[in-house]
């Protein structure tokens, strides 16, 4: 999917200057845009050092899988290479653990990630140009939500889950298409970074009675959530 997003890419720069004979606004038009966009995005997998009651310690695997991302994007342009931008996505990242305890090697979980950032966009063209590369630095918040189904079925196993909020670093870059005075289309590449959310696992696996260790997981470290999109761009006026 890589591999086609960045065809899609060469193939917008060699056609975008001829694609349309229409005058390009002025650097006091188009200062707002609205960019709906599509893609896929994940986080990967990594193993977790947790430790046990009575000085002992297991590793605890999470896997975060590749899926769809949706969202909107809407953007101040100020001045001739500045940007701002607000951004809301929905991506379906199923969980998997691995070794949470002996009594519960594997847990799979119907999980999305909702994600908010504000950003600073800096073009390295100016504004009436028809192509736009630029990159993106800002900061906001991821929400990890395991569905109710899912949290049930881990109940019934023992493990009572809970949603996270998690404070976040967005960064990346793109490019814009300008195929109209009106509209276009860009290409992003993103990625949230956050804390790693517990679920509300004990962050030291408890003993339990007969002394089988129960389910615990120590979320450390960070979280990169790589996304990239695809996005219409429609130019108010």
């Amino acid at each position: 999917m890589i591999r086609n997003g960045l065809v899609m890419v060469l193939v917008f720069v060699w056609l975008g200057p001829g694609l349309s004979a229409q005058s390009l606004p002025t650097q006091s038009e188009n200062k707002w845009e609205v960019s709906p966009f599509v893609g896929f995005g994940g986080a990967g997998d990594d193993t977790f050092a947790t430790p046990v009651e009575e000085g002992a310690s297991q590793n605890v695997g999470l896997d975060v899988d590749q899926s769809f991302v949706l969202g909107i994007r809407i953007t101040e342009n100020r001045g001739r290479y500045l940007g701002a931008e607000f951004e809301y996505s929905f991506t379906n990242q199923p969980l998997f653990f691995r070794d949470l305890s002996p009594t519960l090697p594997s847990l799979a979980l119907d999980h999305t990630v909702h994600k908010l950032a504000y950003s600073l966009l800096v073009y390295g063209r100016e504004r009436p140009a028809r192509i736009r590369p630029f990159g993106s630095i800002g900061f906001g918040t991821s929400f990890f939500h395991v569905s109710n189904d899912s949290q049930d079925e881990a109940l019934r196993q023992g493990v009572k889950l809970k949603n996270r909020w998690k404070l976040a670093l967005s960064y990346g870059g793109g490019i814009k298409f300008r195929m109209a005075p009106r509209w276009g289309f860009r290409v992003d590449f993103r990625d949230q970074v956050t804390g790693v959310p517990d679920f509300g696992f004990p962050s030291q696996a408890p003993l339990l009675e007969g002394g089988e260790t129960g389910p615990g997981f120590r979320a450390e470290g960070l979280l990169h959530n790589w996304q990239t999109t695809f996005g219409f761009v429609y130019h108010l006026r």
